[in-house]
């Protein structure tokens, strides 16, 4: 059903979007855009962007009679196109299915010959979606335009912290998405600011000195653990394969293929605003993609591996000195942009979603489970970290994805907060463990041991060539 107000959205986005060569209007089932978002917290983090579905019913407002004294942002790109690999592995299924002799029916009957492949310009591949490279100028979810709304959201929230302020830097990775998703949310903020992106090299070479820190740890195994998640049941991958190749004899699909569609659902919406893609599922299909996908984040970059709050504690560590200064710092506002997996390391060096036991891969836990990746870090996902002093006193909070979410040994104070002092000590005690430079070995390719763009940006402006990566 379309409700009055996705109608009105259609309208205002058909009149203000720009309509690009891709567009093609007589495609698209303009009565399903914009219906599936209950579908994003089971798409690995790979569809568009949500809130985060739990509140604890704590307001995001600063409490009364407490003032703002710093806010920093660590945020994902927006919306995107898969990426070269995910996009080549979609297309061979994509192919399958074209190339079958007989009319495709059941699930896959919207293969007609009228449908548009969403990904068969590997151009666009990497690359945020924009509004000259999705299908549809009616689609919601453009990574472009939800940079441009974070950016006002934010305006609306914080901008009391630039009230004497008119310059200031933006940081951002050097990767292309991520280095367009920062461009779009600096300019949205308006001609008032100006805005310089400080642009943060991804290369090893930078050593502690970046955004994606687990690029520069050279002893970094993700997929130290694929022994134990490799034991999660693949029973509902063989299923949807077999349910498609009994609707079409001959098909031949696989359990690879079975994922892909998973993949093709969440980028399709991205680009398209809908994927016909996603009804292939039932919703215990979706429920065990996206636990499969909790597993392999908490194991391959969470908590679960052996150096992934440590390669977390770098951007953690920066974020915590930028608190502790806050009464010597003319700046503010601090603002940085990255990708997901850089992320999931600093929230699991932070500890809000870190389950008090190793995540099962024998059963899916529906009552004590904290770790949802696509909570977490869906695309254009925001973590926010709040500094705000009420009488004499200073307290620290989290705001991910627009919901509060507590230290639960340290929110005693006013909206679930923790007092600085408290926070600074739980903080280290987080970090104890975590040697980045030593266990990541990171003098035998840099000479950077430390995190210091946010102090020395201005003398060295950073400016690091972009990669489409």
């Amino acid at each position: 059903m379309i409700t009055p107000t996705l109608v009105l959205l259609a309208a205002a986005l058909a009149e203000a979007a720009p309509t690009g060569k891709q567009t093609k209007l007589k495609q698209a089932d303009v009565s399903k855009i914009g219906t599936q978002e209950g579908l994003f917290p089971y798409l690995a983090g790979s569809g568009p962007h949500f809130d985060y579905p739990v509140s604890y019913g704590v307001s995001k407002d600063i409490p009364e009679k407490c003032t703002l004294q710093q806010v920093q942002l660590f945020a994902r790109h927006g919306e995107r196109y898969p990426t070269k690999k995910k996009g080549e592995q979609i297309a061979e299924t994509y192919y399958k299915l074209s190339n079958y002799t007989s009319t495709l029916s059941g699930d896959l009957s919207f293969i007609d010959e009228d449908y548009e492949f969403f990904a068969l310009n590997s151009k666009n591949f990497e690359e945020l979606t924009t509004w000259d490279n999705i299908q549809d100028p009616i689609n919601p979810y453009v990574g472009e335009w939800d940079a441009q709304k974070h950016a006002r959201a934010f305006l609306h929230e914080y901008e009391e912290l630039l009230e004497n302020t008119t310059t200031f830097p933006i940081f951002t990775s050097n990767s292309k998405r991520v280095h367009d998703t920062a461009n779009y949310f600096g300019k949205a903020l308006g001609d008032k600011y100006n805005v310089s992106l400080q642009i943060i090299d991804e290369d090893a070479s930078s050593g502690a000195n970046t955004l994606t820190p687990i690029k520069s740890c050279s002893t970094y195994n993700d997929t130290e653990n694929a022994g134990v998640y490799s034991k999660f049941s693949e029973k509902y991958l063989s299923d949807i394969a077999h349910r498609l190749n009994k609707q079409n004899q001959g098909l031949n699909l696989t359990k690879k293929d079975a994922t892909n569609f998973y993949i093709w659902c969440a980028y399709e919406i991205n680009v398209k605003g809908y994927s016909n893609a996603c009804d292939i599922f039932t919703s215990e299909e979706l429920a065990y993609f996206a636990y499969y996908d909790d597993l392999t984040s908490y194991y391959d970059n969470g908590p679960g591996n052996s150096l992934g709050p440590t390669v977390g504690s770098v951007n953690f560590n920066a974020s915590v000195e930028l608190l502790k200064q806050h009464e010597d710092l003319d700046l503010k506002v601090w603002l940085s942009f990255t990708h997901d997996t850089n992320i999931v390391n600093y929230l699991g060096s932070i500890g809000i979603f870190n389950p008090d036991q190793p995540m099962p891969v024998d059963y899916v836990p529906i009552k004590n489970h904290i770790y949802h990746k696509s909570w977490m870090v869906p695309q254009g996902a925001r973590v926010y970290t709040q500094l705000y002093q009420c009488s004499n006193q200073s307290y620290v909070r989290y705001v991910v994805n627009d919901v509060v979410i507590p230290i639960e040994k340290c929110s005693s104070g006013p909206g679930f907060s923790c007092e600085l002092g408290e926070f600074v000590d739980y903080a280290q005690s987080r970090m104890n463990d975590t040697h980045y430079v030593s266990d990541c070995k990171i003098e035998s390719t840099s000479n950077q041991t430390a995190l210091t763009f946010y102090w020395d940006y201005e003398q060295k402006n950073y400016n690091a060539s972009l990669i489409r990566k």
